[in-house]
């Protein structure tokens, strides 16, 4: 039998596989609070699901504290996907603010922290199984960092914002270097930015990609595996398709394009099928088993992953969970 890795990378290669490779990933609120207690709850996650990748995700705006943001924990009584904590106060106020950004130096920050769980994960987690950390690009990094402002600033104040995204862009090509070196292997890239509800494809040429390419080019030798993932609805898919990535991951299953139509125009694997918020947190494991079917179908089992459009509600029921695991052995048997 094929391993995690094997499987994981058969399927970026578009070959057969003995097993359809899953990863399902999540956010741990409270225990984010704790590098001890936030590596435990991955691991106990991992050890109870046996997925085929582990994905560090810790808050998603960590990093407005660590450039000098306040924030505050919220506890996630409704059971979303809450990675977020409140910001009481954003580094960046007004468009002058992008040029007082300075480099980090990470290890004074905390993200810190992070690397810190990383070691501690990849010691406790069989050397089979890749170990994925979670990455903003620059412009969703700004998005952070200044709240709504950057949406004006990049349209008003075109030269202060680059200068911002400079920065951000050499914090962010560290940062990964030195994940890669706590045990992660692969990347899990994503960006807010890429839709055609916040941004024209002109504005993303020219504030997105420019970046997104020069982290890409300059970690390329640390980095085994990249995962590409455009949040939102209305993605500039065909824009983005033929970034040098290994795996694009997206809400297949409430955007476009739909996975079938995805691997026609990208070499590499598709990650999701799973709709997290209304089959797999909402529905039953009959409907669950369904999409599950679905999702193989559409791609005949080939360059696929199967997982979420994005991160799940912290409360899906683990009988939902396993009934995705269940379907993918019945279909294969």
């Amino acid at each position: 039998m094929m391993k995690s890795r094997e499987l994981i990378y058969a399927a970026c290669e578009n070959k057969e596989v003995d097993r359809i490779p899953l990863i399902f990933w999540r956010h741990f609120p409270s225990d984010e609070l704790s590098i001890s207690n936030f590596a435990k709850a991955i691991i106990k996650f991992q050890n109870k699901f046996d997925f085929d990748m582990v994905k560090v995700t810790s808050a998603s705006n960590l990093i407005t504290e660590a450039w000098g943001g306040k924030l505050i924990y919220r506890d996630d009584k409704e059971g979303s996907c809450i990675g977020t904590r409140k910001v009481l106060d954003y580094p960046v106020k007004n468009y002058k603010d992008w040029k007082k950004i300075k480099k980090l130096d990470i290890s004074q920050t905390l993200l810190q922290k992070e690397l810190d769980a990383i070691k501690i994960i990849r010691e406790n987690i069989d050397n089979s199984i890749p170990v994925v950390c979670t990455i903003p690009n620059s412009l969703t990094v700004a998005k952070m960092l200044s709240g709504e402002l950057w949406l004006k600033d990049m349209k008003e104040h075109a030269e202060e914002f680059h200068r911002g995204l400079v920065i951000i862009t050499e914090v962010i090509i560290d940062f990964i270097k030195l994940y890669m070196k706590s045990g992660a292997e692969s990347v899990f890239f994503y960006t807010h930015a890429a839709t055609n509800i916040l941004l024209t494809e002109k504005e993303y040429k020219t504030f997105g990609i420019k970046y997104d390419l020069q982290i890409f080019s300059e970690v390329k030798n640390y980095v085994d595996l990249f995962i590409f993932h455009m949040h939102g609805s209305d993605i500039m898919f065909d824009l983005l398709k033929d970034y040098p990535v290994q795996v694009i991951n997206w809400h297949d299953r409430t955007t476009k394009p739909s996975l079938k139509d995805a691997k026609k125009v990208f070499q590499g694997a598709v990650l999701g099928g799973i709709d997290e918020h209304n089959i797999l947190m909402k529905r039953n494991v009959d409907d669950i088993k369904k999409q599950v079917r679905d999702t193989i179908q559409q791609t005949n089992g080939r360059g696929l992953i199967i997982g979420p459009g994005c991160v799940l509600p912290v409360n899906t029921p683990v009988k939902n969970i396993l009934a995705v695991k269940e379907a993918i052995a019945e279909y294969q048997n």
